[in-house]
């Protein structure tokens, strides 16, 4: 009896652990956007600027030409 006690325990508090690695909130990001930290400057043409994103901020872009200059704040 006690023995199935001492597994049953183990198994239950062994769980926990993985449970507390597992995220659960849900981090809301599009997976079919390309997201830009600020070290990274994208040329892009204006129809594309939709594939990219900052985690923090706005995207912001300035016209270089044709194409879109795109960095992140």
């Amino acid at each position: 009896m006690r023995s199935t006690i001492v597994i049953t325990l183990v198994f239950t508090l062994s769980a926990c652990s993985l449970l507390d690695q597992l995220d659960f909130s849900g981090s809301g990001l599009d997976p079919n956007k390309i997201y830009l930290d600020q070290t990274n400057v994208v040329s892009v043409a204006a129809r594309e600027t939709h594939h990219y994103a900052c985690i923090y901020g706005p995207l912001l872009c300035v016209q270089r030409g044709i194409h879109l200059e795109c960095r992140c704040p």
